[in-house]
């Protein structure tokens, strides 16, 4: 029997497409509405030096960076890291794997956590390279500057919010019972964005899946006001296996 709840897939165009199907197979109602679009930018970025550290914050990263270099071998004594598990699966398949730092899969898909797992393989200061959105956190970045590292940004991509239509935020802010994947901050201000457009809000019951705490708490201070048990979330880790585990128990 198919379920009346939706779930709400919000990841970038693309990204949702095996999920949606798993989770229809499961007999699931899904919604595939992307809160952020993902415009590739063209950024010249340097050749790296045996030594350089590469930050690379998310798959769109990877995506961005290797988009054009698909062909071209990973430098000799250079350096990749990825801010989570689903960021070092992609960076596989362009870097061997004795050159990835990344955190484990059971802790938190974040920048401090990639900070313990590079100064854990007592790097020796030099270039860091990071890859990101044309926005976002700086903390990484100030922390390894204040431990002598030379850092520079490279903005290979823009994430803007998608305005969805009346039919998308009503299946959301009318549903009894919603079940909404939910990976960033961006996203949470988006679907926030295009409900108030609406003049709709948030449904009155609703489940999330997410990835970090950050984001749990955004929604927790939008919630503040609602009665006791309107807001579930849950987090998982970042991989397809993860969420589609996750969404299946919430809805």
């Amino acid at each position: 029997m198919v379920s009346s709840a939706p779930v709400v897939l919000t990841r970038p165009a693309g990204r949702n497409d095996a999920l949606a199907r798993a989770l229809r197979a499961a007999g699931l109602t899904v919604i595939e509405a992307p809160a952020l679009a993902i415009e590739r930018l063209d950024a010249i970025v340097p050749q790296f030096q045996p030594g350089d550290l590469c930050v690379f914050v998310s798959r769109q990263s990877v995506d961005a960076y290797f988009g054009s270099r698909a062909a071209a071998p990973w430098p000799d004594g250079a350096w990749a890291s990825a801010v989570g598990s689903a960021t070092a699966c992609a960076l596989r398949a362009h870097v061997p794997q004795d050159r990835i730092l990344a955190p484990a899969t059971d802790v938190p898909p974040d920048s401090e956590s990639l900070l313990a797992v590079i100064e854990a393989a007592c790097l020796v200061p030099g270039r860091a390279h990071i890859f990101r959105a044309q926005r976002g956190r700086d903390w990484l970045a100030r922390q390894l500057q204040a431990r002598g590292w030379k850092v520079e940004c490279h903005a290979l991509y823009r994430r803007s919010p998608v305005v969805w239509d009346r039919a998308t935020c009503s299946a959301l802010a009318e549903s009894a019972s919603c079940t909404l994947l939910l990976t960033s901050l961006e996203a949470v201000d988006a679907v926030a964005d295009s409900l108030r457009r609406q003049g709709m809000d948030w449904p009155p019951v609703l489940r999330v899946i997410t990835l970090h705490e950050r984001i749990a708490r955004r929604l927790q201070c939008i919630y503040a006001e609602r009665p006791a048990g309107a807001l579930s979330v849950h987090l998982s880790a970042p991989d397809e296996a993860a969420l589609f585990q996750a969404i299946l128990a919430s809805a």
